[in-house]
């Protein structure tokens, strides 16, 4: 029977050599962007199409290729192609970073934001502003560039970029609202009303997953908006709503996450002899930040995933499931809040109840 190799404490591990300075499967490259870059950017590019005037806009199908070099001016990394919501940019690549380590640090400080799903949540759609300081920290959601060396260019098409954001963001809507029926109901028609939007970003519509013969499938039930009586449904089944939410969240995981691919990893043990061997194992990596970010979505599901502060509005990683503010002190706040809400709101129910039986015995 083979035996299992039980992994040494890290104190243990530090007289070991290191293999790389980032682990390979855990690697991506932040955009080299300084706070002047954004500050550029927030002054000419806005919302969405908000600077077209100021730059070139070719029509679609155009080949287009620009070098960035040093010094190079960001007048000449935008362009506007007809059709699309939002310009493309050249940017450069920056250092190598491991964003499972990001992820870590995130859930240790209980502040999403830290990791690259979190962030990407925050942003505000379609703010050009916005998806810079996400690639300055956490690099571009995919890299089309054969070595990926620190300085080489890559082309960023913010249209896709934010029909992206919009996709997830919605999916990680309902998740969150999962338990609220109002919130849930709004965010199905919200999510109805965009939904050849969403379609387009990635490479199935809502609810696909791979197929091996028919490319990609649909599994996942239908979605109210593609129900005959949507309107008379959204209004009332809560259950089938939520239960929705779980089939959607599992097609999604699937179909953004197909870019994994298996690796093997080194890891450095104790030899009595040598000082030191090494034992590889598999493990998951992937060829895009896109797919990383639904891993590590998925993986907040195994525990305490993010809320909203009920009282700030701020993303936490609450310490046990019945957190619903950010700190204790907003916790205090909000239940104090709440106490005095159900007491009004019981004594208002305890008089009109009152007044009607007066009403009654008259």
């Amino acid at each position: 029977m083979a035996m299992r190799m039980s992994r040494p404490h890290p104190k243990a591990l530090q007289q070991f050599p290191k293999f790389s300075t980032v682990p390979l499967e855990d690697l991506w490259w932040r955009a080299k962007i300084n706070a002047e870059d954004v500050r550029w950017v927030q002054r000419n590019l806005g919302h969405g199409l908000e600077g077209q005037a100021r730059f070139r806009t070719i029509p679609p199908g155009v080949g287009i290729a620009i070098a960035v070099y040093p010094g190079c001016p960001w007048d000449e990394r935008v362009i506007f192609v007809y059709g699309e919501r939002a310009p493309r940019v050249w940017i450069e690549l920056g250092n190598p970073y491991s964003y499972r380590l990001e992820y870590s640090k995130s859930r240790q400080k209980r502040d999403p934001q830290l990791s690259p799903h979190g962030l990407f949540r925050h942003l505000e759609p379609d703010y050009h502003k916005h998806a810079f300081q996400f690639m300055q920290q956490f690099g571009p959601l995919f890299i089309d560039a054969p070595t990926r060396r620190p300085g080489e260019n890559v082309e960023v098409r913010l249209d896709d970029f934010w029909d992206r954001h919009a996709r997830f963001v919605a999916v990680a809507k309902l998740w969150e609202d999962r338990f609220d029926p109002e919130k849930l109901r709004a965010d199905w028609i919200s999510m109805g009303e965009q939904h050849e939007r969403l379609n387009r970003a990635g490479p199935a519509p809502l609810g696909g997953i791979p197929d091996p013969i028919h490319k990609y499938a649909r599994v996942c039930p239908k979605l109210p908006w593609e129900r005959e009586s949507y309107e008379k449904d959204v209004p009332r089944s809560n259950d089938y709503l939520r239960r929705l939410v779980y089939e959607l969240l599992r097609s999604e995981l699937i179909l953004h996450t197909q870019d994994c691919v298996q690796t093997w990893t080194a890891n450095p043990v104790p030899d009595d002899k040598e000082g030191y061997d090494v034992y590889f194992e598999p493990i998951r990596s992937y060829t895009s930040l896109w797919s990383a970010i639904w891993e590590l979505f998925g993986l907040d599901t195994r525990q305490y995933g993010w809320k909203l502060c009920r009282l700030c509005g701020r993303m936490f990683y609450p310490k046990d499931r019945r957190s619903v503010c950010c700190n204790t002190e907003h916790q205090s706040l909000w239940s104090k809040r709440e106490w005095a809400r159900h007491h009004r709101s019981s004594g208002r129910n305890r008089r009109e109840g009152s007044q009607k039986n007066h009403r009654m015995n008259r």
